[in-house]
C-alpha cells in the first residue's frame, strides 16, 4: 500500500491507508517562539522503505483533526487443542476394561446369538476377521485386531466432530463409538451437544446409552461404562466406575 507524508500544525506524519504509521512531532524553538523545530533525522528511514513516500500534503492552520495511528491488528484467537486422532491410555483402559478379553467367540448377551464377539469386544461390524461361533484367536492376534478396530472408530469420531476435542473427550467418544457403532454415534446427543460446545450436556448424554436388548432394558455393565466414559470426557476419575 502506498505511503505519503502529511504535515500538520503539530507533527509530520508518514501516512498509509488514512492512518499514520510514523510521526515526528514539532516543538517550540527556544530561540524564536514563533518558530517550531522538527528533528528530521528519522525521516531518512521513511525513504528506505520499499513503499517510500512520493507525495506530501500540508494542512497548516486549517483546524482539521490530526490523523489517527494505524490500528493494531486484532489478536489471534486462541487455538483449541488439536486432537491426536488416537485414543489415549485412559481411553484404552476404559475400552479394554469393559470389553474384557476372550480368546473364544461368544454370543451377544442380549440376543444370545448375533453379533458374535471375540478378543477385546471385536465384532464383524468392525471388519476382519469375521466372528462366528467356534472362532478362537491368540492374545497377540487380539491386540492386532484391537489396533485395527480402534482406527475404524477413531476415524469415525474424527470425521463427526466439528469442535476440536481434548484428548480425554476424544478418547471417551471413541470408547462410546466402539460400543454403540459409528451410525449411532453420528446421531447421538453426545455428538450434537459436543459440537454445539455444550460439554456438560454432552457428558450427561453418555448416560443415555445404557440399554440393550429387545425390548431395551438397562444393563448394569453399560451403566458403569457410561459413567466411566462420562468421567473421562470431563477429565475426572473414571476408575471409580470400573
Amino acid at each position: 500500500m502506498a505511503t505519503w507524508i502529511k504535515e500538520t500544525d503539530i507533527a509530520i506524519y508518514l501516512m498509509q491507508g488514512g492512518y499514520w504509521i510514523s510521526r515526528i512531532s514539532k516543538y517550540p524553538s527556544q530561540s524564536n517562539p514563533k518558530e517550531q523545530v522538527v528533528n528530521i533525522g528519522s525521516i531518512k528511514d521513511w525513504f528506505k522503505r520499499p513503499d517510500y513516500p512520493t507525495a506530501m500534503t500540508v494542512a497548516l492552520g486549517t483546524g482539521a483533526p490530526e490523523p489517527q495511528p494505524l490500528p493494531a491488528p486484532p489478536p489471534k484467537p486462541p487455538q483449541p487443542p488439536a486432537p491426536s486422532g488416537k485414543t489415549n491410555a485412559a481411553g484404552l483402559e476404559v475400552i479394554k476394561g469393559f470389553e474384557g478379553w476372550s480368546a473364544n467367540a461368544y454370543p451377544d448377551p442380549a440376543t444370545g446369538g448375533e453379533p458374535w464377539t471375540i478378543g477385546y469386544g471385536h465384532t464383524s461390524a468392525a471388519g476382519a476377521p469375521k466372528v462366528y461361533k467356534g472362532l478362537t484367536i491368540t492374545k497377540a492376534e487380539g491386540e492386532e485386531i484391537l489396533k485395527r478396530d480402534l482406527l475404524v472408530y477413531e476415524n469415525a469420531v474424527s470425521k463427526a466432530v466439528t469442535r476440536t476435542p481434548t484428548s480425554d473427550r476424544f478418547s471417551a467418544m471413541v470408547s462410546l463409538t466402539y460400543n454403540i457403532g459409528p451410525a449411532n454415534f453420528q446421531s447421538s446427543t453426545v455428538l450434537r451437544q459436543h459440537n454445539s460446545g455444550n460439554f456438560a450436556a454432552a457428558a450427561d448424554a453418555f448416560l443415555m446409552w445404557n440399554k440393550a436388548g429387545n425390548p431395551p432394558k438397562e444393563m448394569e455393565g453399560l451403566t458403569r461404562r457410561r459413567k466411566a466414559e462420562r468421567a473421562l470426557y470431563l477429565s475426572q476419575d473414571y476408575r471409580q466406575f470400573m
